[in-house]
């Protein structure tokens, strides 16, 4: 009962604090007008209570509470530095996003420290005992994703409650149910009881996870036949990845085969408890393969040195790095399990303790201004401004002022009183023009030095130069205030293109930028826009990073419309598949 009883308090504190957060950005006073008092409260509203869920089975134990105050600590202070450096100079109440990202990384960080603190409350000793780490990490992500399920089912239940009373004209149940002060109490409230549930059925607890590693355990069998005909394709293709220069390959899907692997293989290993995970004839191959994950992992960092070296670090990339180190360190303990004596890949236990304190380290840092993922990638756009000027590409101004939060808006007011380095006075003038916006869609506000760049645009086919009357005319249009974004994405990033696109045996050119694309025509003499273009993908692709790319090796054709337009009258209808 003191179990239940402490996981009901917490249930009902956090859902009435989430309440009052929400009311308070809602109605614009503090904390909300604090973005540092913000960010840290939702840290901790967020992550102590659930953790004292979790943990409600320890409630007699004074370690139980010193170690949710040290986490309520560290989370605070967390939140704090995000609001206070990161989202301070660009906090909009209502924005999913700045909250998003920081519950992300908190949650892996959370998930990653509170195994350790179970396996204290367990075995009263610091020092890690693998089976209890194994068993409470698992546990948890078992625990979570049922009391996840499970209240999202609870509200499936009230959604038909109100559309049948709705169907009746009594509409009192649906108001109710979309009130604030009804959805956060309630929705915490339901989770803590699904936890306490859950966890009470402890047999149950265990049955389940059984099933699922067994059932993942023969997936790695699969992921192995993937990981060893992957890599001898790629090692057919590491020559042209490493003379060329250019990302032949992206870094994430060969850091997710990396994860996944890694994932099914701790399934197989379990807590090292079991004599033969699988028969011979299957251990020792997929024990083989277990080595190519060092060559899948520095093709991920090679991948991304090469974007790093050509545009700099952004916060996405030193998150990558990240990820891409603690692969190499999976990578690299797998390896030497692999070929260890003893039981199969018997020394896998050292190997995940070692890398769950290096990785908690890391992200816990990367919380702080010491490792901040938004300070490093502000002084490295910041000196990529100073080493080559405004003609790069992916306007780092813009990233600077927008996208790295109060550390780039003050290597931004640096730029703006710069007096020495690459084109020192325009970089002075763009810098302060691009402090003074309030908005990244903002239009005439940043001068840009747009010869500069049509001078350096990736042109094809090879050889092809714009001339004088193109120069001018792609000038006067780019010129225009709505046109700046797209001199913000412009020369690496974008393209231009000489190609025949009616058939009438006369080139049209398109500047191609990240998914649209601006086409003129040669008429008379003069060049003319006739229209923009649009990526015919799915909304949302990204593809501007490897524009230039395909541009230079040649992959440019034209492919006629598989529909004609229907006209009927003046009216044309155009099929969009």
């Amino acid at each position: 009962m003191r179990a239940l009883s402490l996981i009901l308090v917490a249930a009902v504190l956090q859902g009435w604090a989430l309440f009052g957060l929400h009311h308070a950005l809602e109605q614009h006073h503090w904390p909300a007008t604090s973005p540092a008092w913000t960010f840290a409260l939702y840290a901790v509203t967020l992550f102590v209570p659930a953790t004292l869920e979790l943990l409600a089975e320890h409630a007699r134990a004074a370690a139980l509470w010193v170690t949710v105050a040290v986490l309520g600590l560290l989370y605070f202070y967390f939140g704090w530095h995000h609001g206070a450096h990161v989202a301070a100079d660009s906090f909009k109440p209502q924005s999913g996003p700045d909250y998003a990202v920081l519950a992300f990384v908190l949650g892996v960080l959370w998930l990653h420290l509170l195994p350790f603190a179970q396996c204290r409350l367990v075995t009263g000793r610091w020092a890690p005992q693998y089976p209890v780490l194994f068993a409470a990490a698992w546990r948890n992500a078992l625990v979570l994703a049922e009391a996840g399920t499970f209240t999202a089912l609870f509200w499936l239940l009230l959604f038909l409650w109100q559309m049948l009373f709705h169907m009746l004209g009594i509409d009192f149940f649906r108001e109710l149910f979309q009130k604030p002060i009804f959805i956060y109490p309630v929705t915490s409230l339901t989770f803590g009881c699904a936890v306490h549930l859950i966890g009470s059925v402890e047999k149950m607890t265990s049955t389940v996870l059984e099933q699922i590693l067994s059932l993942l355990k023969w997936l790695a069998v699969i992921a192995g036949a993937i990981l060893a005909f992957f890599t001898l394709a790629l090692l057919f293709n590491l020559p042209n990845l490493v003379f060329s220069g250019q990302k032949a390959i992206g870094a994430a899907w060969l850091l997710w085969l990396v994860a996944v692997m890694v994932l099914l293989l701790n399934a197989a290993y379990r807590d090292g408890t079991v004599a033969k995970a699988y028969p011979g004839w299957i251990a020792q191959p997929l024990r083989a393969v277990v080595p190519l994950l060092i060559i899948i992992s520095i093709t991920a960092l090679y991948a991304l040195y090469v974007r790093t070296r050509n545009f700099g670090l952004t916060v996405d990339r030193v998150w990558a790095f990240v990820v891409a180190g603690g692969a190499m360190l999976y990578s690299v303990g797998y390896t030497v399990a692999a070929f260890s004596r003893g039981a199969w890949l018997g020394a896998i236990a050292r190997v995940n303790i070692g890398a769950a304190i290096a990785l908690s380290a890391v992200i816990g840092t990367a919380l702080t201004p010491l490792l901040s993922p938004y300070r490093l990638a502000a002084d490295s756009q910041f000196h990529r401004v100073q080493r080559r000027g405004l003609a790069v590409s992916e306007n780092p101004l813009q990233y600077l002022r927008f996208r790295t939060g109060r550390y780039g808006t003050q290597r931004l007011q640096e730029l703006a009183q710069a007096t020495t380095g690459v084109d020192a006075p325009n970089i002075r003038t763009a810098a302060a023009a691009m402090l003074a916006r309030q908005s990244p869609w903002e239009a005439g506000a940043l001068p840009m030095d747009t010869a500069s760049r049509l001078s350096r645009l990736t042109i094809y086919p090879v050889g092809r130069q714009l001339d004088k009357p193109l120069t001018e005319a792609l000038l006067a249009d780019l010129g225009k205030p709505e046109r700046h974004f797209i001199v913000d994405r412009m020369s690496d990033v974008g393209a231009g293109v000489f190609v025949d696109l009616n058939g009438d045996k006369t080139d049209e050119f398109v500047l191609v930028f990240a998914n649209q694309a601006l086409a003129y025509e040669h008429r008379q003499g003069e060049w003319v826009f006739i229209g923009t273009m649009f990526d015919a993908r799915a909304p949302g692709t990204r593809s501007g990073e490897s524009i230039a790319d395909d541009v230079v090796q040649g992959r440019v054709t034209v492919d006629r419309p598989k529909w004609n337009d229907l006209m009927i009258g003046t009216r044309r209808y155009r099929l969009t598949p």
